[in-house]
This record gives C-alpha cells, sequence and structure tokens, in this order.
C-alpha cells in the first residue's frame, strides 16, 4: 500500500492524501494552499495544533468507510 505524506508545521498541516484533505474540509479546517507537481497535489490546512488527534479521529471515522466503498465502486466501473 502507498504510503501518503503528511508534513507537519505549527498549526499547518500538508498532505498528499485526497480522503484526509476532504474529511479536514468537512470537519471546517481551512485550505490555505495547493500545489500541484507533476501528478502529485499536496494541500495545506490551518490547523489548531491537534494534528495527531486528527489523524486518529479521521482513521476511526464513517468518513473512511465512505471513501473505501466509494474506491471498491470506481474499481468495479474501472474494470468494465
Amino acid at each position: 500500500m502507498k504510503q501518503k505524506s503528511h508534513q507537519i508545521k505549527i498549526n499547518h498541516i500538508t498532505t498528499d492524501d485526497l480522503a484526509f484533505s476532504a474529511y479536514l474540509k468537512l470537519k471546517g479546517y481551512r485550505l490555505i494552499k495547493s500545489d500541484q507537481k507533476k501528478s502529485k497535489a499536496h494541500f495545506t490546512f490551518e490547523t489548531d495544533g491537534e494534528i495527531e488527534q486528527l489523524k486518529v479521529e479521521f482513521i476511526n471515522s464513517d468518513f473512511v468507510r465512505f471513501y473505501n466503498e466509494l474506491r471498491n465502486l470506481k474499481k468495479i466501473i474501472s474494470t468494465k
């Protein structure tokens, strides 16, 4: 499985994980920057400093289950 990268600065987190980025937006965190280099996008969010807690909440959320099911359905479509 491909490792997603997360770079943490004081009150900012930068990630290339699209699902985690969508989760942060859903939770109301402000997107302050997005960069795209070649086929890779990176998103930077302003946070309240609770980065590790956000990651744990994300992993345990229903959003991850939804995202995984969406990916599975996309795989079914692409194989037909």
